[in-house]
């Protein structure tokens, strides 16, 4: 599916209520300098490493395929092949300067938050599965398709399209899919 003229996001909400959550350490270290008149001296302590967790709120949809989990061709289903994200992972460093008249004390204090790749949305792979999918529209034109995951309970994948002639066409055929694919199709119920 091209994605070039619609912007698309995902989120994955986890059993937790959490949506697009990802897990990872708080590392960092602190290098202190003290000195007077004639000597200095130089430290650099680890800081202890800490569990960190994160929502991320912008993860988007690079590629979508009409195959199922195991890769094979299927009109009822779309498979998220590839997730994108702004970077995530954040680095911090401070400068604490306490000079006096006789004396100083410099501390640099660096700090890195490293979180779980994407991949982790991506195994095993998520598909949306047209035969039990709830659809909406927003005012804004912006169209959500809601269905249950393969490692998250839900998934909400969302289009969003300025033009609202797109937001039309994109509207009509998630609503034939699912009419499509549902099971109850073939019945006329």
């Amino acid at each position: 599916m091209q994605l070039k003229k619609v912007a698309t996001q995902v989120r994955f909400v986890d059993a937790a209520g959490r949506t697009n959550y990802v897990t990872g350490k708080l590392t960092g270290s602190v290098k202190t300098i003290k000195g007077g008149i004639r000597k200095t001296k130089e430290t650099v302590e680890a800081l202890p490493e800490r569990f960190v967790e994160k929502q991320l709120s912008d993860v988007r949809v690079a590629e979508l395929n009409a195959i199922d989990t195991y890769g094979r061709a299927n009109a009822c289903t779309t498979r998220i092949t590839q997730v994108v994200s702004p970077d995530y992972n954040e680095t911090k460093s401070d400068v604490g300067d306490d000079t006096r008249a006789f004396s100083f004390t410099l501390t640099y204090t660096d700090q890195q938050w490293t979180y779980e790749p994407l991949a982790k949305f991506m195994t095993p792979a998520q598909v949306i599965d047209w035969s039990s999918v709830r659809i909406h529209r927003s005012p804004e034109h912006y169209l959500t398709v809601t269905s249950k995951g393969q490692a998250f309970p839900t998934i909400h994948l969302t289009f969003y399209s300025s033009d609202p002639d797109l937001a039309d066409r994109i509207e009509y055929a998630m609503k034939f899919l699912a009419m499509s694919c549902d099971a109850g199709a073939g019945t006329g119920f």
